[in-house]
């Protein structure tokens, strides 16, 4: 019988995935699903410190500070984050190089396709177990710049997946890790410019992306596509040290 109530449970945890899925991403981006971890068994929640409660100082700083990035946007930072919304590996094209791409590495492109998907799911899951309204829900005449998700805020899945593939990335290339690492943290903050997310939610997304990355090191098939992201790499000439 426990058998069964938990196969239930994980049904209906699958159904709430779903539905979150299909409120919370653009129909472009297709069906998520999980590679190498179970993200009803991630509960980054536990992981993840609270975010500020409505009503507090903090959550005010929180406000203020989306606030002030929303005034001072400026036509480049909206080029900036539109060309870096899809989370895929030519966004680190930037700083690896222009062989680093979904084209010339299919094998290193579908391992970071497969770490976003990943993430995403166990970033959903949180956001719905801790439920933070986003910045416009907050202030509705926020002047966001790009889509108004209908998923929750806390954490940022955007900055979760810059900092979970500059943590893979810099396994493959680590003389790059300083630069990754640099890049992951204006990649996240591209949201707080658009007036999506609050520094605390990509603060959040910082703190969740090495959780999610300890069990993505751990499983056999992100070791063994890793491998093969290795090999590309190195025929492809390009240094990793």
């Amino acid at each position: 019988m426990k058998h069964l109530v938990a196969i239930g449970g994980r049904k209906r945890f699958t159904a709430t995935l779903a539905v979150l899925l299909s409120l919370a991403l653009p129909a472009a981006a297709g069906t998520l699903h999980s590679t190498y971890i179970d993200p009803a068994a991630m509960t980054l929640q536990r992981v993840l410190p609270p975010p500020p409660e409505a009503g507090t100082e903090a959550a005010k700083v929180d406000m203020q500070a989306v606030e002030t990035a929303v005034r001072a946007r400026t036509p480049d930072d909206e080029r900036r984050i539109t060309a870096n919304l899809p989370c895929t590996l030519d966004r680190f094209t930037g700083v690896l190089g222009p062989t680093f791409t979904t084209e010339t590495m299919p094998d290193t492109a579908a391992l970071i396709e497969h770490v976003f998907q990943d993430g995403e799911l166990a970033v959903l899951a949180a956001k719905a177990a801790i439920a933070r309204p986003r910045p416009y829900t907050v202030k509705p005449d926020l002047a966001t710049f790009g889509h108004r998700s209908d998923s929750t805020s806390y954490p940022s899945g955007h900055a979760t997946f810059g900092y979970l593939a500059a943590t893979v990335l810099s396994r493959l290339v680590p003389r790059k890790r300083q630069a990754l690492f640099a890049f992951a943290a204006s990649y996240g903050e591209n949201r707080m410019i658009a007036g999506t997310h609050f520094p605390s939610d990509l603060e959040a997304g910082k703190i969740a992306a090495p959780a999610i990355a300890e069990v993505l090191f751990r499983d056999p098939r992100f070791k063994r596509d890793l491998d093969r992201a290795t090999a590309e790499i190195a025929a492809q000439g390009v240094s990793g040290r």
